[in-house]
């Protein structure tokens, strides 16, 4: 009697458990699918680049590191509005492969992530990255630096920034 009542009380426990689980999938399912849709894409917007630049891969390699670095310009999802209308914002995509063909690390950079360490932010927030370059360093410094300039569609004002990061592809500085 008291073996069947353990039994049925285990039973009982993990029909309920299953339950409880299945429940809380479907309502994350529910309420991902809402974000997904709430949210509009912008119409009419315009790229600072044009289409030849976009995708293109750019390599890069110096005598003292025994890496190579590959930089691409890609368009970005997100959209910045000003007065004159809509621009696509731009990403910049870092990857270092060591000489072996093993990779270190892959990194998106966006205008987003140059805000954190300045203190203009609302020039970063109106406008658009228009270019990357990897820049060397000399002496086999253990950071990788990338040049990177923003421009404001409205005022056509250029701002450049030059990035360090470690080789975990970590923006440790801005200046």
């Amino acid at each position: 009697m008291k073996n069947a009542y353990v039994f049925v009380l285990a039973v009982g426990l993990l029909a309920a458990c299953g339950k409880s689980e299945k429940k809380e999938e479907n309502t994350t399912s529910a309420t991902t699918d809402s974000t997904v849709v709430a949210a509009p894409k912008p119409k009419n917007c315009q790229s600072i680049l044009k289409a030849d630049k976009l995708g293109k891969s750019n390599e890069y390699q110096e005598s003292a590191k025994p890496m190579k670095f590959t930089l691409t310009l890609d368009q970005d999802t997100s959209a910045t509005s000003t007065e004159k209308g809509c621009y696509f914002n731009n990403t910049a995509t870092i990857l270092a492969v060591k000489k072996s063909g093993s990779r270190v690390f892959k990194r998106t950079l966006a205008k987003d992530d140059i805000a954190y360490f300045s203190k203009n932010d609302e020039l970063i927030a109106r406008s658009v990255l228009q270019n990357a370059t990897y820049k060397p360093t000399f002496n086999g410094q253990r950071y990788v630096t990338i040049t990177v300039r923003l421009i404001d569609p409205v005022g056509e004002k250029k701002s450049d920034y030059l990035v360090f990061m470690n080789y975990f592809g970590e923006i440790v500085k801005v200046k």
